[in-house]
């Protein structure tokens, strides 16, 4: 009884707290599908676009018009000689002013702006992605863990009986204190195990809670999905190389990160030109003077003659970040060549690894069925042991499965793709 009840207890444990907008049991395509954009990775990628997004608009309101509206109440002592002898000098204007060319300076920050916006971009795709991952692997984990905890009851549950049987031999005299020692050392063992894959059972399903935004409700019951890409072909690596090179976000962010350093360039080395600007005036006053000029209209132009070394010094630190840039994209875009190779290779050595365990999980089953003869012809007592064997090399494959799966899904993302189990794009 007490075995049976110990088996019971983490799955108990965990169902005490059940997640009611969930659906029942969970699925992988159901938390893929329903991605929660409040979690704080994508929330800082979303960020970073706002902010871009911000500078662009400043940039592109340098060509604005800007209108103010300036009042101003004032009574005065006028002088003796003065035309008007009214003391009231009140007077209202409205200004208009506009940045007509500034011989491209604005027009290579927009550049710049709109280049560093499109970066972003392509930077939350990746964060996306990224998510997605750790939520995949996250759920993974939750499987195998309860596949753990399947083959550390069974283990436990057999060191319990045979130590149960020992302490009834010895009872008998018909086995010694030093054997029995030796079933109960096994049987502790086994505990031990059964009680630290409960205790991660329900941490790694907190882990997959807190990366959902549910960190105060745990699943309790995860389907484990249908995996199409164990049975999947491995093209080329060259074809992941240059899909790769095409369509990888942070390359692509990267690549419009150096055009916006370039036009930052551009800008700064602008920063000498002369600057044309527009201004119009309308004005009222309460009080009549020489110099109270109802309207003015005017063009004005800014030559800067000496900058004290100004624009000189910001070219320099632009060219700085150009040189800067180019060399992360070029050491990014060789770490990506090999990762890309890396998971090439690993799914190379996962499909051999998944087709030993095929013939392994064969031979155990096979072993199995031997072990439940021998045992009900009572002519061997090793079917717990192959039951074990069994569970283990279960969870094996269900390891295998889901780094494969994983390992295809990292392609993906270094790919340019989205991150999903439907498996529709075959990279």
């Amino acid at each position: 009884m007490l075995p049976a009840l110990l088996i019971l207890l983490p799955l108990a444990a965990v169902a005490d707290e059940p997640v009611q907008d969930w659906p029942q049991p969970l699925t992988l395509d159901f938390v893929l599908e329903h991605v929660d954009q409040s979690h704080p990775d994508l929330q800082l990628a979303e960020a970073a676009v706002a902010q871009a997004r911000a500078v662009q608009q400043q940039a592109e309101s340098r060509y604005g018009l800007r209108s103010s509206l300036l009042a101003r109440l004032r009574w005065i002592e006028p002088s003796p000689l003065a035309h008007d002898p009214s003391r009231q000098d009140h007077r209202l204007r409205l200004q208009v002013s506009k940045r007509l060319y500034d011989f491209g300076r604005t027009a290579a920050l927009e550049a710049a702006a709109e280049a560093d916006l499109a970066a972003q971009q392509q930077r939350y795709r990746d964060a996306l992605n990224q998510y997605r991952l750790a939520v995949m692997a996250a759920y993974f984990d939750v499987l195998l863990v309860d596949l753990e905890v399947i083959r550390d009851n069974e283990a436990m549950s057999i060191g319990y009986v045979n130590f149960d049987r020992a302490q009834s031999r010895n009872e008998l005299g018909q086995l010694s204190d030093i054997e029995l020692l030796r079933f109960e050392s096994v049987y502790q063992l086994t505990r031990a195990r059964q009680y630290a894959s409960s205790t991660r059972q329900r941490t790694a399903r907190q882990r997959l809670a807190n990366l959902i935004n549910r960190s105060d409700k745990l699943p309790a019951e995860l389907t484990a999905p249908a995996l199409p890409d164990v049975q999947r072909d491995i093209p080329e690596v060259a074809a992941w190389f240059a899909s790769a090179e095409a369509a990888n976000p942070e390359l692509i962010a990267l690549q419009v990160a150096v055009q916006g350093a370039r036009e930052r360039l551009s800008a700064a080395q602008a920063g000498s030109y002369p600057v044309l600007n527009g201004q119009a005036e309308v004005s009222a006053y309460r009080r009549e003077s020489g110099g109270n000029d109802p309207w003015r209209v005017g063009l004005s132009l800014d030559v800067p003659l000496t900058t004290g070394g100004e624009t000189r010094a910001q070219a320099t630190q632009r060219r700085a970040e150009l040189q800067a840039t180019r060399a992360r994209l070029e050491r990014r875009r060789r770490e990506i060549r090999e990762a890309v190779l890396e998971s090439w290779s690993a799914l190379h050595s996962l499909r051999a690894r998944r087709q030993e365990l095929a013939v392994q999980a064969e031979y155990r089953d096979l072993y199995l069925d031997r072990s439940r003869a021998l045992y009900e012809l009572e002519m061997k007592s090793d079917l717990g042991d192959a039951m074990t064997q069994t569970s283990d090399v279960r969870l094996q494959q269900a390891r295998v499965d889901y780094e494969i799966t994983l390992a295809w899904a990292r392609v993906r993302a270094l790919l340019g793709q989205d991150v999903t189990l439907k498996g529709e794009r075959q990279p």
